[in-house]
């Protein structure tokens, strides 16, 4: 009797875990795009230089990208903001037909969605209060080692982290920094504020987010650092609906002549200083 009940069990929990990630396969996508003269792309709710907004439009690298690619195609674009949790599901539902949202490429979406070739590589960055990691000096010496990047702070047991739900930099701290204490924040600013009040010592993001956030506010600079990455880094790509090659193939052949054309770097500077 228990080896039945041991034996149903295993099939059910193997059986979730057989379909819960099972791929949702969108194999028309591009003919709809086609067919309908619009292409439904997903955003993010607010991730400058990416995407924001300024006197009531939205700008940002990523908006300049959409309405390049529905040039491309000779589509309508149309944006729709969603949060990061919601990426995935968008796509499986066809609330969207890509993703452009500063989506990170891991294993985990994979089992999912498609990615297109990267656009974008950065690294795994902390925005923190320079006194949660002193470097006192004293003559030529340091009372404590510097603090030169984010992995430095395994060292630092009582440091805390805040992380944007469903992120893949969630992932990162539960994984490379399970020791530590976590909070979670729903956006951006929510992270930024956790720091500013001291509810947590560090807001882990991407560098270029992270930088743009530095710039637009120096007065910050005096008593906020950001420590990055080192040589670990992360690949933004479009997220795509899985089983469309056509869409695929033609979404590489954009990125790629963005990145040939110079176009991704032009509007990066351009963004950078708005």
């Amino acid at each position: 009797m228990k080896k039945i009940v041991f034996y149903i069990i295993y099939i059910f929990v193997f059986s979730y875990y057989l379909t819960a990630e099972e791929p949702v396969i969108r194999e028309n996508t591009f003919n709809d795009i086609i067919r309908k003269k619009e292409i439904k792309i997903g955003i993010s709710m607010n991730y400058p230089p990416l995407n924001f907004e300024k006197d009531n439009k939205k700008i940002g690298i990523e908006i300049e990208m959409a309405n390049s690619l529905a040039e491309f195609l000779n589509v309508k674009p149309v944006f729709i903001p969603l949060s990061v949790d919601s990426y995935v599901n968008a796509l499986e539902k066809k609330e969207v037909d890509v993703i452009l949202a500063g989506l990170s490429r891991d294993l985990i979406r994979a089992k999912r969605i498609w990615f297109s070739e990267p656009y974008f590589q950065v690294t795994p960055a902390v925005f923190t209060d320079k006194k949660k990691i002193p470097q006192t000096k004293f003559g030529e010496f340091f009372e404590e080692t510097p603090y030169k990047n984010i992995w430095d702070l395994k060292r630092k047991q009582n440091f805390i982290f805040a992380v944007k739900k469903a992120s893949v930099y969630e992932d990162l701290i539960k994984t490379e920094f399970s020791e530590h204490r976590l909070v979670i924040v729903e956006n951006n600013q929510q992270g930024i504020d956790s720091v500013l009040t001291g509810k947590a010592f560090g807001f882990v993001h991407d560098s270029l987010f992270l930088e743009y956030y530095m710039q637009e506010n120096s007065k910050l600079k005096s008593g906020y650092v950001i420590l990055k990455g080192g040589k670990r880094a992360e690949k933004i790509c479009v997220g795509l609906p899985f089983g469309d090659i056509i869409l695929k193939n033609q979404i590489n052949l954009w990125v790629g002549e963005l990145i040939r054309q110079g176009l991704i770097e032009k509007w990066l500077q351009e963004h950078m200083n708005q």
